[in-house]
């Protein structure tokens, strides 16, 4: 028996070595990210039902295609960044043990961003970049029901999520910001396909990140005097809802948190869904900013530096780029370099 974790991850690393597996090959057949591997090896990591296959469900084909599209778009990321054409930015993990200091660790996150703390956070797949997370809102490569989900996964440096471009653009906005809990607790890898799944204690904590990074305490406050919510709820809600770019259902259940709806109103309130007509009625317009497909602008301009100077070739930006640009976009053909040919080859199917 392993006397420690560092002992452990000796003799996991002996039998890796005498199967004959890389890092690479073991993490595949754990169904993990190759950190995860190293980690162990060197009594990094601890082991559980999340890294051992041992006692755990087959993945279901959907999952597995949209792993694999998310580690794709974690190598993208990294070939970038190995270029030297992306430099993402480093930052430092969070501790987040409860649902106050979810709200705390939301507003410092916010003031990385460069937000004010009543301010919208709009262009969120750009501000999420400015703290080194990469959100890519894609049409996931199957048509399950799990469409407008995604997940998160960690690199040496940054992260990258992967967002379903289905349901509304509230639901996404949140999820963005929910994977970016991810990213500042530094988690490695943080599959959350399936809708309905229920809550660990530790997803709760991180949805508590999401609501007070994308709508914050004092910011909800300040708003419901504002739209006279004490004698207005369902008016005040509506526009806080459309101003912060929230669901419906987000919205209500956050005002309710932070003391602003009653339990009363909350139940009169949160069940009537606003309409297209009470919109039109406040003169209000339901704004988007993850509409599909949609990448990282830092990224999409690293893609750009390396077509320019000859790392990558046409096809390849394109294929980076997620159908954002067409062939139409690109400057005329330039010989590769090696780098590039060499870059060509390396995502060709085996």
């Amino acid at each position: 028996m392993a006397k420690s974790w560092e002992d452990f991850g000796k003799r996991v690393q002996n039998a890796r070595k005498a199967a004959g597996l890389t890092q690479l090959e073991l993490a595949a057949e754990l169904g993990a990210e190759r950190t995860v591997v190293t980690k162990i090896e060197s009594g990094q990591r601890t082991v559980d039902c999340l890294t051992s296959p041992l006692g755990r469900e087959p993945p279901r084909r959907q999952d597995m295609m949209r792993r694999r599209q998310l580690q794709a778009l974690a190598q993208d990321v990294e070939q970038l960044i190995e270029m030297g054409a992306l430099q993402p930015v480093d930052a430092k993990p969070a501790a987040i043990e409860s649902l106050a200091a979810a709200e705390a660790v939301a507003l410092t996150t916010r003031q990385a961003a460069g937000l004010r703390v009543d301010e919208p956070a709009w262009e969120l797949v750009a501000l999420v970049e400015r703290l080194g997370l990469y959100a890519f809102v894609l049409g996931l490569q199957d048509d399950g029901p799990a469409q407008a989900e995604g997940s998160y996964l960690a690199l040496r440096r940054g992260g990258v999520a992967l967002i379903g471009n289905a349901g509304g653009s509230g639901r996404r906005r949140f999820r963005i910001a929910h994977e970016l809990g991810h990213h500042v607790l530094a988690d490695e890898f943080a599959p959350e396909w399936i809708v309905g799944a229920g809550a660990t204690e530790r997803e709760k904590v991180i949805n508590a990140f999401a609501i007070h990074f994308l709508l914050p305490r004092p910011a909800a406050e300040q708003r419901w005097r504002q739209y006279g919510g004490p004698d207005a709820p369902r008016d005040a809600a509506i526009r806080i809802a459309v101003e912060f770019g929230l669901s419906w259902g987000a919205a209500c259940a956050q005002l309710q948190r932070v003391g602003c709806l009653s339990a009363p109103q909350y139940d009169a309130v949160a069940p009537a869904t606003p309409t297209g007509l009470d919109l039109v009625e406040r003169e209000l317009r339901v704004r988007s900013d993850v509409e599909a497909p949609q990448v990282p602008p830092g990224y999409a301009a690293a893609v750009v530096r390396a077509l320019k100077r000859g790392r990558i070739g046409p096809t390849r930006a394109i294929e980076l780029l997620h159908g954002t640009i067409s062939e139409r976009d690109l400057p005329p053909e330039r010989p590769l370099s090696l780098d590039a040919m060499t870059a060509e080859l390396d995502v060709l199917p085996e």
